[in-house]
């Protein structure tokens, strides 16, 4: 009982002394052993911290104290269970944060998936865009008559070209045949260009005059197939002139287009009846489009095909 008496008492005296303790080469103190006590609860000390109560030359380690074993185990059981709950925290918020960037990624994966189909609906898909309202008129299709762009409009306020006149042919000296008495000359009378003929489909064919000087060509392009490509493809010209809106807001104008089409059965020329659209970003775009229309390759004159475009707002 004695020794049980001494064992407590000599706890009780450590727990009252003052004590250095070192940290690294540092001797820091004095502190009561209550407040040793505290720094192990708190992790500032361990049980391998160096304590002394006699002066420097008495350092011992805490867990060797018979006064501070007992708080050196709970202490340190206390402390491994808040880094474990520390850690399962972490990583409950690491997998919060993964969680949210996936949706964050997931949504704007769909809002620009949207907007992508927003923007393709709104330029190829017919009476999907309600601001920009555009209308087609039929196509007209003729022989090809003029390669120079500046010959085939005339736009207000321009001066007006002064016509070309066809200089008539050259006349040459008829030789006078040599009259035989009672014998009347033979007149040899020129024999009319054939009529051009059509097929039951409406594809004009044969010889066809085309010029005021009678001159004859030949046309083999099929109107029906022409007519067809460009009520199929003619939507995919939308896209330029909703970008020509965007770049002039309230645009609004009829556009007449005159292009001929090769015979390798690709657009060759493109000429835009508008004083301020001959040339520029609208003009690429169209003839960049028209040049992928599938139409048939064909013999003989080529093909002019008149589109016009009436652009507005609804």
């Amino acid at each position: 009982m004695s020794a049980a008496q001494d064992l407590h008492d000599l706890e009780r005296i450590q727990l009252d002394s003052q004590w250095l303790y070192r940290q690294g080469d540092l001797v820091l103190g004095p502190l009561s052993g209550h407040q040793v006590v505290e720094k192990l609860y708190t992790g500032e000390l361990t049980g391998k911290t160096e304590v002394s109560a006699s002066g420097p030359s008495g350092f011992r380690k805490l867990e060797e104290l018979d006064a501070f074993q007992l708080h050196v185990s709970k202490a340190a059981v206390k402390l491994k269970v808040e880094a474990e709950a520390r850690a399962a925290h972490a990583r409950r918020r690491s997998q919060r944060l993964m969680v949210g960037g996936v949706a964050a990624l997931v949504l704007s994966g769909l809002g620009l998936g949207a907007w992508h189909i927003s923007r393709y609906a709104s330029v190829y898909l017919p009476g999907v865009d309600r601001e920009l309202d555009i209308k087609v008129d039929p196509p007209v299709i003729t022989v090809a008559k003029r390669s120079v762009p500046e010959e085939l409009f005339e736009y207000p306020g321009e001066p007006k070209r002064p016509p070309v006149a066809n200089k008539p042919p050259e006349s040459k000296p008829l030789d006078t045949p040599t009259e035989k008495p009672g014998k009347p000359e033979k007149v040899a009378s020129a024999s009319p260009l054939p009529k051009p003929g059509r097929t039951p489909g409406g594809r004009p064919t044969g010889k066809v005059t085309t010029d005021a000087d009678g001159l004859s060509t030949e046309v083999n392009y099929d109107m029906a197939s022409i007519n067809r490509v460009v009520k199929q493809y003619q939507s995919s010209l939308f896209r330029c002139f909703k970008e020509e809106a965007e770049r002039r807001p309230g645009f609004s104008a009829k556009v007449p287009l005159e292009f001929t089409i090769g015979n390798d059965g690709h657009v060759a020329q493109l000429w835009v009846d508008h004083p301020q659209l001959k040339k520029g970003p609208l003009f690429d775009c169209l003839f960049g489009e028209l040049k992928k229309w599938p139409f048939k390759p064909y013999p003989g004159e080529r093909a002019t095909v008149n589109l016009a475009f009436t652009i507005g707002k609804k």
